[in-house]
């Protein structure tokens, strides 16, 4: 997928690139449950809080679930198949996301965090 913007590239190749990406958010969604289950613990009597720790759970295992769909897909795919995706990652906002969906390597994940900022 490393080729010029004009060029088509395999939609297998960007299937694969799409699974990994929902699948890395799955293990960022788990890793982010895990940290704040702590504190989740002790508000769990707030039913409003319940319900969106429930989305949090819900929202992991939806990622992982399309992830494995868009894994199991790609294999299946021709590999004749092609698609100039120039416009869709134009429409991508993030641009290390841009550029991983573009099969570029990015900078690793520590560095995207970005600053903490405290409200």
């Amino acid at each position: 997928m490393n080729q010029s913007a004009s060029e088509a590239d395999s939609l297998k190749q960007i299937l694969a690139l799409l699974g990994e990406e929902v699948r890395e958010l799955g293990h960022l969604t788990e890793q982010l449950q895990t940290t704040l289950s702590p504190a989740l613990l002790r508000i769990v009597d707030d039913t409003d809080c319940h319900k969106n720790v429930q989305l949090l759970d819900l929202v992991s295992q939806r990622l992982g679930g399309i992830s494995a769909f868009v894994h199991s897909l790609a294999p299946l795919v021709p590999p004749s198949w092609q698609i100039d995706a120039t416009l869709a990652l134009r429409n991508v906002s993030l641009s290390d996301l841009a550029r991983r969906l573009s099969g570029h390597p990015s900078a690793a994940l520590e560095d995207q965090a970005g600053d903490l900022e405290m409200f």
